[in-house]
């Protein structure tokens, strides 16, 4: 008799329990090559040491000190910090000032009106006879511009533009920009007396008052870091316009056009101008660029600007400076550091200085036309003062070489010293192991 219910139980599985199984299968292949991993990351260690038992362990233990200290004398050697090499400033990009500068030359020859920048602080360098000569054989006007007049005493001031006023009609203008630290950018009053502009409005009356059939072209020019791009911006901003077009020329009125790219002259300065346009070089050969400044500066003003003590005039300012710098910072004596900072000093304009005016007559007075946009911003105190305008600093690539050598010689001289000494030593200890 068949079966009625005789029916096999079915191989389907549930989802629930397929799911489940693949689950527990990915689990168990994870811990076998976590195991795996594991297993072939253990190494032997080998141990260091050397057994007792073992033949010339002395002098194997001597090796291996020896190989330490010349591993740790060739660290010392790679951490030894390289010369400081300062980089200038980066400026604020505007569209004038990240305008490339042309050859004075081809100013002169499109623009009528020129304006020659001079800084205030040592005009002398910023003039060139041979310039001045052609500008007036070419038949046109010329204007100076006495530039940085906020870091200058007014009494300077006024002896420079008796002197200059004589060649030209002469105009005084602030438009630097001082550095400023981290702590004096969060207030914004140092922001705001600094940004100041001036001198701009006699400059432009003055202009416009020049006769002329055709429109006239007004050109810039000046030698390097005297703040050609600062003052077209001043002009322009006087003008009402905050920013120059790409274009080379803007129109100021309807007769005037300014051109936005300034005329360079090239000049060799031979001052302290000369260190601050060259200062990632001279930032290397601190201790020379203070011996030549001691020689242009008198012993009451170095006393009276550096605090410092009675020493013995020139050769002695970097002694005392270093003397005066390390006391404070409780460190050793280092000449070149302090001449570093003060460099930074006269970088960032925070130590002002001047070269003192021998052709300029006492009574000469700027007009109160120039003052009236400027005199709030000029100063009464007291600032470096430079006896010449030439410090003879000479660095040449045979003066590098022989530091260089120099720095070897002694080096070996050091070495083949401890040689000598190592040799008596062993001399000695030949001579008592005989006795």
């Amino acid at each position: 008799m068949v079966k009625a219910f005789n029916q096999k139980e079915s191989k389907r599985m549930t989802c629930h329990k397929k799911y489940k199984i693949r689950k527990k299968v990915r689990e168990h292949n994870k811990k076998l090559a976590k195991s795996m991993k594991n297993t072939n990351k253990k190494k032997k260690t080998i141990d260091g040491s050397i057994p007792n038992l073992a033949p010339f362990k002395e002098d194997l233990l001597l090796e291996a000190l020896n190989q330490t200290e010349a591993k740790n004398e060739l660290k010392k050697q790679r951490k030894k910090k390289p010369l400081i090499v300062v980089q200038k400033p980066k400026a604020k990009i505007t569209p004038v000032a990240a305008a490339k500068s042309v050859s004075a030359h081809v100013t002169i020859s499109q623009c009528d009106i020129i304006v020659w920048v001079i800084d205030i602080r040592s005009p002398m360098e910023c003039f060139c006879d041979k310039t001045f000569s052609e500008l007036s054989s070419a038949d046109k006007s010329v204007v100076f511009v006495l530039n940085k007049v906020d870091l200058v005493p007014k009494s300077v001031a006024h002896q420079w533009y008796s002197v200059y006023s004589k060649k030209a009609p002469t105009f005084v203008l602030k438009s630097t920009e001082i550095m400023l630290t981290e702590c004096e950018q969060i207030i914004t009053a140092f922001k705001a007396t600094l940004a100041r502009f001036g001198g701009a409005k006699p400059l432009l009356s003055h202009l416009k008052q020049i006769p002329s059939t055709e429109e006239k072209k007004i050109g810039i020019i000046g030698g390097p870091q005297v703040g050609k791009s600062s003052v077209v911006s001043t002009i322009l901003k006087q003008c009402g316009r905050t920013k120059a077009k790409r274009s080379t020329m803007t129109k100021l009125s309807d007769n005037l056009k300014l051109v936005t790219m300034p005329g360079l002259i090239e000049m060799e300065y031979k001052g302290l101008l000369n260190v601050l346009h060259n200062i990632h070089n001279f930032m290397n050969y601190p201790t020379e660029v203070m011996t030549a400044l001691a020689k242009c500066i008198s012993k009451q003003d170095a006393m009276f600007h550096f605090t410092l003590p009675d020493y013995s005039h020139p050769e002695g300012l970097t002694d005392a400076l270093a003397v005066r710098f390390n006391l404070y910072c409780q460190k050793e004596t280092d000449h070149e550091a302090v001449g570093r900072l003060v460099l930074k000093r006269f970088r960032d304009k925070k130590l002002k200085f001047y070269v003192v005016c021998e052709n300029g007559i006492a009574g000469g007075v700027i007009p109160e036309e120039q003052i009236q946009d400027v005199h709030r911003l000029m100063f009464d105190g007291d600032a470096l003062r430079l006896n010449s305008s030439e410090l003879n600093i000479e660095i040449t690539k045979t003066e590098k070489k022989k530091k260089k050598l120099n720095d070897m010689d002694i080096d070996e001289g050091i070495a083949e010293e401890d040689e000598e000494e190592d040799g008596d030593e062993s001399e000695l200890e030949d001579e008592e192991e005989m006795c």
